[in-house]
């Protein structure tokens, strides 16, 4: 009988199949496995008298076999990767935790590229990656992943399932914020919001787009709350954004523009809706307020901290094209500098290429063949959208600020993903946060309907509860 190792691996040295499914490896994601459902049932059972929480397991299953889907990807047919080097680089961090508590907390605020760097790694804790440890973004998402590793004890699908898990609770949470509005049915809803496959590829497994998602969808009902809730003000929600903002920060900066700009136009129709009654009054201010916008926009695009990103964005587009590391099917969108006028004469075919990119005969590997099919359904609503009342969706959109922080974050995020990725293997992670938000738009009803009890019930917590304590027993 073939003897089982027990042992615990945390200090690995070649990425090889095996060392994913030690004795120790399989038990812990048995652990956490039964942990996370546990957590999930009880969950439910606390707000049992909400039918979309029906959806709630469902989502939970969905979200960790995606999870486990995408590890087995990288493991048997990447065999390597990121998401390998991410968790490789945890461990050593984790290692380094372990001799050094010192030494880790100091690597939080630098990595390889920092001035003056010193490394504190040796033969005992491994190195990291070099090229995960010089860069800032790829780094910080290691440290993330590190903090876990003394639950798991560094089991890479165990973490896997901790991810997946932590993602489920933060769409299911966005998915109840929607539905409080009532401006969907919560089971049509359910199917565009919650179940994409490609979204639960890319963002459920150890990688820095699951970091953003779950930062994403836990912050979106906080800042509402804050801005448009009847509620006492808490502090420690304020602290909760600040710590999601500086996680954003550090390892996608764009994605606190994405998460915060689009509330500016959320409040412009919070105001206009309660003080203009005439539709023209309405139009006419609302363009005196874009105008405002745009004109902040333009100065902020002209200033020196927007011309520095714009310059990184530059230099990492121009490294994705010419880089012979970086392969797989490329797009091209004939800018070649990043100047402001560049830039709005691009704009419309950068963000029709993060929305809609590839087509099916541009996605033909294994990575991108669910976009092919999200593309070809997003074509088919986008039809169904301009065809069956378009006027009044689009009315309907333009005076619900929760559909109107929808437009403005697919814009957001369409425009800087489509504008830099190059590579279709980058755009379709990039731009998977987008996904939910645009599937709700397409999908509006063209008119008010009743609102249900238990959605009039949802929004009235919404308002007057703390987001984050609806998920908790009271």
């Amino acid at each position: 009988m073939k003897k089982i190792d027990f042992s615990i691996v945390i200090f690995n040295d070649d990425v090889n199949k095996l060392q994913f499914f030690t004795g120790m490896d399989i038990i812990m994601t048995i652990i956490w496995f039964s942990v996370c459902l546990i957590l999930c049932f009880y969950i439910k059972s606390i707000n049992k008298e909400k039918e979309h929480y029906n959806y709630f397991m469902r989502n939970f299953y969905f979200k960790v076999s995606f999870g486990i889907i995408f590890a087995f990807y990288y493991i048997f047919f990447i065999s390597g990767g990121d998401t390998i080097a991410f968790w490789d680089s945890s461990l050593r961090l984790t290692n380094l935790f372990y001799l050094n508590p010192e030494f880790y907390f100091q690597e939080w605020s630098q990595y390889y590229g920092t001035p003056g760097y010193i490394s504190h790694f040796n033969s005992k804790t491994g190195l990291p990656p070099g090229w995960i440890a010089r860069e800032a973004e790829a780094y910080y998402a290691s440290k993330i992943i590190s903090i876990i590793n003394p639950l798991t004890f560094g089991s890479y699908l165990a973490n896997t399932v901790i991810f997946a898990f932590i993602t489920s609770i933060a769409s299911f949470k966005l998915y109840d914020f929607i539905v409080s509005f009532g401006i969907h049915d919560y089971r049509k809803l359910a199917t565009y919001f919650l179940f994409i496959p490609s979204l639960a590829f890319w963002c459920t497994g150890l990688s820095k787009d699951t970091i953003i998602v779950i930062c994403l969808y836990f912050a979106i009902p906080l800042v509402y709350e804050i801005l448009f809730g009847k509620k006492k003000f808490k502090l420690k929600n304020i602290i909760l954004i600040l710590l999601i903002i500086v996680v954003l920060n550090n390892i996608r900066s764009f994605m606190v523009l994405v998460l915060i700009a689009p509330f500016f136009f959320a409040v412009n129709v919070r105001f206009l809706n309660r003080y203009f009654t005439n539709k023209f009054a309405k139009r006419f201010v609302n363009l005196i307020i874009f105008a405002i916008g745009f004109g902040f926009m333009s100065l902020y695009l002209g200033g020196e901290s927007a011309q520095a990103y714009l310059s990184e964005a530059e230099i990492t587009q121009k490294d994705f094209q010419n880089n012979p590391v970086y392969t797989g099917a490329k797009y091209d969108l004939g800018i070649t500098e990043f100047t402001p006028l560049n830039l709005l004469k691009t704009m419309p075919l950068a963000v029709f290429t993060g929305i809609y990119r590839p087509f099916p005969w541009e996605a033909l590997s294994p990575g991108l063949i669910l976009n092919a099919f999200e593309s070809l359904l997003l074509f088919y609503l986008s039809f169904t959208f301009l065809i069956n009342n378009r006027g009044k969706r689009i009315e309907r959109i333009r005076s619900n600020e929760i559909l109107t922080y929808a437009f403005y974050f697919v814009f957001v995020v369409a425009f800087m993903t489509g504008l830099t990725s190059v590579i279709f293997g980058v755009l379709v992670r990039l731009r998977a946060p987008l996904l939910p938000f645009f599937f709700m738009l397409l999908t509006v009803n063209p008119s008010e309907e009743k609102v249900s009890d238990e959605q009039e019930i949802d929004q009235a917590e919404f308002e007057n509860d703390d987001p984050k304590e609806q998920l908790l027993p009271t």
